[in-house]
C-alpha cells in the first residue's frame, strides 16, 4: 500500500506540473492561479519551480514514510492531502486550458 500511496502523490503532481506547462504555454502566466507558483516561475524561471515542485512532493513523501509506523493516522493524513493539493492543481488548470 505505501509504494501505491506515494505513486499516487507522484501522478497527481506530474499531472498538475504537465497541465500547468500546458496552460502556460497556451494562456500565459497570468493564468496560474496559485500566486507562489507564479512568483517563483517569473523570478526564478522553471528550473527553479521544477526543483520546488519536486522538494515539495519529496518532503510530503518523506514525511509519510518516517511517520506511518508510530502515527499511522496523521501520516495518512499528510499524504491524502499532498495528493488533493496535486489533483486539484491539475484539476484547476485543465480548466484553465479550456477558456
Amino acid at each position: 500500500m505505501t509504494a501505491a500511496a506515494i505513486g499516487l502523490l507522484i501522478l497527481a503532481h506530474v499531472a498538475d506540473y504537465a497541465t500547468f506547462l500546458v496552460m502556460v504555454a497556451r494562456n500565459g502566466l497570468g493564468a496560474e492561479i496559485n500566486p507562489i507558483v507564479a512568483t517563483i516561475h517569473a523570478d526564478w524561471g522553471l528550473a527553479l519551480l521544477t526543483v520546488a515542485k519536486f522538494a515539495t512532493v519529496l518532503l510530503v513523501a518523506a514525511v509519510f514514510l518516517i511517520s506511518v509506523k508510530e502515527r499511522p493516522r496523521m501520516a495518512t493524513s499528510v499524504l491524502v492531502f499532498g495528493v488533493f493539493i496535486g489533483a486539484l492543481g491539475a484539476f484547476s488548470n485543465v480548466l484553465t486550458i479550456g477558456t
